[in-house]
């Protein structure tokens, strides 16, 4: 009965990821595993609800044992393991858009009006006082060299659109 039960759970589960309901479709995957842990189906249920969560981390690491597990000559867990991967690197680049503080359609002609204004605020000459710490310096400089990278990115229409979609430097 388990493997059936497996396979019932399994079926749900992606009938729930479908739906959105993220919570619902990491329950049925998680009692399907329980019943067959060999379940591939499941595993990618799981994975979809942890991406579906924006818990793309814990998809990631999951991945990684079932690569370890089954070995990385399954095409289906190393696609999926690649579209963590992306998604975890993704996460943890700067928003440029939120960091000149413009919208996501934001001209290139509003982008340089707030580059100029933001360079004006956090260029690290003005942090140069002794009321400034050193390590105040540093965080003006860093989000300095950022606004620069920014600029670079938001103002070259193909870097932009690589950037709009989800690639960074690293890709």
């Amino acid at each position: 009965q388990a493997p059936l039960y497996g396979l019932l759970y399994a079926e749900r589960g992606e009938a729930h990821l479908r739906l959105k309901q993220y919570k619902d479709a990491m329950k049925d995957a998680s009692l399907a595993i329980y019943a067959r842990d060999d379940d591939e189906k499941a595993w990618m249920v799981k994975v979809g609800a942890f991406h579906g969560l924006g818990r793309h981390e814990e998809a990631r690491e999951e991945l990684e044992d079932l690569l370890r597990k089954w070995g990385a000559n399954n095409d289906r867990i190393r696609r999926a393991f690649d579209k963590a991967d992306f998604e975890v690197r993704k996460m943890q680049r700067p928003n440029f858009y939120e960091l000149f503080g413009v919208p996501s359609i934001a001209s290139q002609m509003e982008i340089k009006k707030q580059y100029k204004a933001k360079a004006l605020e956090l260029h690290p000459d003005r942090f140069s006082a002794s009321k400034f710490t050193d390590e105040d310096r540093k965080e003006a400089e860093k989000k300095f060299k950022l606004l620069g990278e920014g600029l670079e990115i938001l103002c070259d229409d193909f870097k932009r659109q690589l950037w709009d979609e989800g690639y960074d430097q690293e890709a």
